[in-house]
């Protein structure tokens, strides 16, 4: 096979918000998701943050599909800490699976931006129920994935 004819999959950077306001069905909602991301890509090139305030996003994970990620949670959620660690594998495409209640990023990141979005019908900050926390960036690729 000539080089020209083949193709480095891309290297993906997943962050799962793992915070109070993602349920478990949510979570295991973002578990299919990465495991659909890791079949797509060959599992060759695929890390997972998951990231929630109360704590430092957890170490990158290699891995080859959406099993062996430790999911934990509580607390509130700042992805910006999770993008900071995802931004550190190199990835050609950064996924984010959250509810969406969180800070954003500033600046767009140096690679492409997907943002799985779980459906809320009244979004809500944990600590002032009366605020309406920012969309997702205009940067980023918004899906809305399963409900909850």
């Amino acid at each position: 096979m000539l080089p020209s004819q083949r193709r480095r999959p891309p290297r993906v950077a997943v962050v799962i918000d793992t915070s109070a306001s993602v349920s478990d069905p949510e979570l295991g909602s973002a578990l299919l998701e990465v495991a659909a991301i890791a079949r797509a890509v060959g599992g060759a090139a695929i890390w997972s943050v998951c990231c929630r305030a109360t704590r430092r996003s957890r170490s990158c994970h290699p891995l080859c599909q959406g099993e062996g990620i430790p999911l934990v949670g509580g607390g509130g959620t700042d992805l910006r800490t999770g993008f900071t660690r995802a931004l550190r594998s190199r990835p050609d495409v950064v996924v984010v699976l959250t509810d969406g209640q969180t800070p954003w990023p500033d600046r767009r990141p140096p690679c492409r931006t997907v943002v799985g979005l779980f459906p809320r019908v009244g979004r809500i900050d944990e600590a002032d129920p009366d605020h309406v926390p920012d969309t997702p960036p205009t940067w980023a690729r918004v899906v809305e994935i399963g409900s909850g």
